[in-house]
């Protein structure tokens, strides 16, 4: 089973082979984050991503629904599939194509069921962030969410998931105060710059997002002049004591300032280091996915590029360990809660279907019998047909109690699956006694 030892850094492969599921859909997510892959292999995920590559993967046979987490630090499919297996080796397929290359073990990692569940109710949280608690992420969460629903390709499994995800997190964050006190990404990226620079510098930044603008907040007052870089003709809100920069004019702008901060969704750097070549001493903050500048900027003497790798390892462990735990157990009782009633009302029927079948042979037989009983009382009818519901009540209560309790490593969809495949619930009722003896 994917995800055996769930918390810490995780380095799974992708899923496991597994028999295909029997008329049931099984949630899973596939993905990379700065836990298990370098910026470089994200940032070409990303790309790989496309619109084109999004719609090749949600045309795929097993897929019913999907949608897509892209943030800064991570990139995560959602998939409902009927047949976890043949998505596994189409996803495996194109990712080894567009990437054109052997993944290092770990770099992709993949969960099933309550541990895709858990998985994202942790991410909504802030508690798989660089800095725990992070705020942007659970706007994030929620953003996905949307966007598949629009998209069509969301639907009785993810739509509810996702919107769980969004209260789950938002719960936990104030019920143990996530994030309350410590250090923002942004934060964290100000706070480098504060410590590297020796005079109120010459502020550039780049883009107009919610990281941008919790920099600038941070930078108020400890700056000499600030430029802000925007595709819109008008100083954004909150920004309004800079002076506005079209993007025509950033590498002007930036070749006369001392820290830029960028953070953008260009698909391509918007600066390199012939733009950011001289004497000038500068600090170079890209919070951008993909980058916003060029890699080979580090190779400049005079500057110092700092990227969310490098943000990732400058993070210090969360000073509320204790909240930390308890929100780590409080996000896995609301999976729990939340996967069990995914199963019951939204991965299968398979409980529903086999009541519906064995009623079908109860009121068969209890039709034969009365046939071949010739004359009876409404009594006499009453009693056989009780008899007959007694036995089904009786034969039922073993294999939902199956269903809802604990067996082994055994997932709630597998053993619904087993339940489907044992009483043939998806094929056509064969009469084992045609001569009616």
């Amino acid at each position: 089973m994917v995800g055996a030892q769930y918390h810490g850094i995780q380095r799974e492969t992708l899923l496991a082979p597994e028999t295909a599921s029997l008329g049931t859909a099984e949630l899973i997510v596939v993905g990379s984050s700065y836990k298990t892959a370098a910026l470089d292999l994200r940032e070409r995920l990303a790309k790989l991503l496309s619109y084109e590559v999004l719609t090749a993967i949600r045309h795929l046979p097993s897929v019913k629904e999907s949608a897509l987490l892209s943030t800064c630090n991570r990139l995560e499919l959602y998939l409902a599939s009927v047949s976890p297996d043949s998505t596994n080796r189409a996803l495996t397929e194109m990712i080894g194509r567009g990437l054109s290359q052997q993944l290092s073990r770990g770099a992709i990692f993949a969960f099933r069921g309550l541990e895709a569940v858990t998985h994202l109710f942790r991410v909504a949280a802030g508690l798989d962030s660089v800095v725990p608690g992070e705020p942007q992420i659970l706007s994030q969460v929620r953003g996905a969410g949307i966007a598949s629903r629009k998209a069509g390709s969301a639907g009785g499994i993810l739509s509810p998931l996702f919107d769980r995800a969004s209260r789950v997190g938002a719960r936990v964050r104030d019920s143990y105060g996530i994030g309350a006190g410590e250090l923002s990404l942004s934060d964290l990226a100000v706070e480098t710059v504060l410590g590297s620079v020796e005079k109120r510098p010459n502020v550039l930044l780049v883009g107009t997002g919610k990281m941008v603008q919790l920099a600038a907040k941070h930078l108020q007052g400890k700056a000499r002049r600030f430029y802000v870089a925007s595709s819109m003709r008008r100083v954004p809100k909150g920004l309004e004591r800079s002076m506005l920069v079209y993007y025509e004019e950033i590498r002007k702008t930036a070749a006369r300032c001392d820290v830029v901060i960028s953070a953008t969704t260009a698909d391509e750097p918007l600066l390199s280091k012939e733009d950011l070549a001289g004497r000038r001493r500068r600090i170079v903050v890209d919070l951008g996915m993909p980058r916003n500048v060029s890699p080979n900027v580090r190779s400049l003497p005079n500057v110092r590029l700092i990227d969310l790798d490098d943000l990732a390892k400058m993070a210090r462990p969360p000073k509320n360990s204790s909240g930390i735990r308890d929100a780590e157990a409080a996000v896995a009782r609301e999976a729990s809660e939340f996967y069990a009633w995914l199963v019951q009302t939204r991965l299968s029927s398979t409980l529903s279907d086999l009541f519906a079948w064995v009623n079908s042979l109860r009121e068969e037989e209890f039709a034969r019998a009365m046939r071949r009983l010739g004359r009876t009382s409404a009594g006499e009818r009453r009693i056989v047909e009780a008899m007959g519901r007694r036995i089904v009540s009786k034969m039922m209560a073993r294999p939902v109690e199956f269903a809802r309790r604990k067996y082994g490593n055994l997932t709630e969809v597998e053993k619904l699956d087993l339940l489907r495949s044992v009483f043939r619930v998806d094929g056509a009722v064969e009469d084992e006694n045609p001569a009616g003896n």
